[in-house]
Formats: C-alpha cells, structure tokens, sequence
C-alpha cells in the first residue's frame, strides 16, 4: 500500500471509529470508486441540458408574448439567474466530491454506510442522497444482500432501501432508493469478506 493510500484508509479509520459500538472491532473501509459512477453523472448532464433547451424557450417565448417589453427584459433576466442558480445548485462537477464523502465499512458485527449515496432509476436524483446518514445491516441483511450488475465492470451489493417522494406539477412520484455497497472497484473481495464473516454468522449473538 502506498503512503497515499494508507493516508486516505487512515483518515477513513478515523472517520467511522466514532461510530462504532464498544467492543466492536473493524475489519474492512473503503469508499466507492467515482469512475464507477460515470453514467450517472452523464445522465444528470443530459437531464439538466434538456431542461434548459426545453424550458428556456419555451420561457422566453411566453414571457414574450404576455409581458411589457421592459417587463420581460427583467423577467428574462431573472429566468438566466435562476437557470444559474440552479446549475450550482445541481453542479455535476461536484459529483465526485460528494461520492468521496460516503465510507463502506465491515465490522465483526455489521456493515455500515456512513454519508451514503443511493441508487435511483429516476433522471430527477442521479447520485441521491440517503435521509439516513447512518445505514448499518445486521448478519441476516448481509446474507440476503443483492448483487446487481449495473453494466459491464460494475456490480452493486445491495442490502435495503428507502423510499423518496418527489413533487411535480402532475403530483407526487415514489421513488425506492437502494442502498449498500454501491461502485466498489475491489467488489469481488469485499463480497468475499462478507461471506467469510456473516455467511453463518449467529444474529442472536450480534
């Protein structure tokens, strides 16, 4: 391992160890591996571009039509700060920080997901962020987990899930998150860990 590496798992170490119960010992942390996510952020910057071709005209032209001249100079000037706002709001390009925020952790009684990020089939949430900032799975979680194969050279472990509601201007849209291990580059031997250590693992004792 190399000094940068052993620095980064140090700093994740330091991170989740709060967060573990007394006597709990920590066997495995990692975080996701952002390239893993390279669809999904392509996904958010079709999304967000299809907004602004869509809606930005079609704006543009209603304002026109019902507005005063100068009235819709302000109006036009006012819908480009909001469709800025919203770009920062929404940045793609900070993908890749926040996916660095989330921690997978394996302990000798659990698994944790610490700042996790979800997996939605929704364009609305590309990198969702889970309500629960704390996600921990018990041995029977474990044995049930899910692998999912997203595409070639990515497999998801799935454990549970959650529920998102959006609001549109046609109602409320359900959304079922799925949450777990999600864009590990070393998937193999983390699945690998969790079947060495919970596959007949006693729930009663942990």
């Amino acid at each position: 391992m190399s000094s940068d590496q052993r620095s980064i798992s140090d700093h994740l170490k330091r991170t989740i160890e709060p967060e573990l119960r007394s006597g709990e010992t920590l066997i495995w942390v990692g975080q996701p591996d952002y390239t893993q996510f390279s669809r999904e952020v392509v996904r958010a910057c079709l999304f967000q571009l299809a907004v602004v071709v869509i809606f930005v005209p079609v704006t543009l032209y209603v304002i026109s039509r019902i507005s005063q001249p100068g009235t819709a100079v302000i109006c036009a000037i006012l819908l480009v700060c909001s469709i800025i706002v919203y770009f920062l709001i929404a940045a793609p390009w900070r993908y890749p920080q926040r996916i660095q925020q989330t921690i997978y952790a394996i302990t000798d009684q659990r698994a944790l997901v610490h700042q996790g990020i979800g997996w939605s089939l929704l364009w609305l949430e590309a990198l969702p962020n889970l309500y629960n900032t704390l996600w921990t799975f018990d041995a029977r979680q474990i044995r049930a987990r899910r692998r999912i194969q997203r595409y070639e050279g990515r497999t998801d472990l799935v454990f549970s899930g959650e529920s998102h509601a959006h609001m549109t201007g046609k109602g409320q849209i359900r959304d079922w998150v799925q949450v777990g291990f999600l864009g590990l580059k070393n998937v193999v031997e983390v699945d690998g860990l969790l079947e060495d250590h919970f596959a007949t693992a006693d729930t009663e004792r942990l």
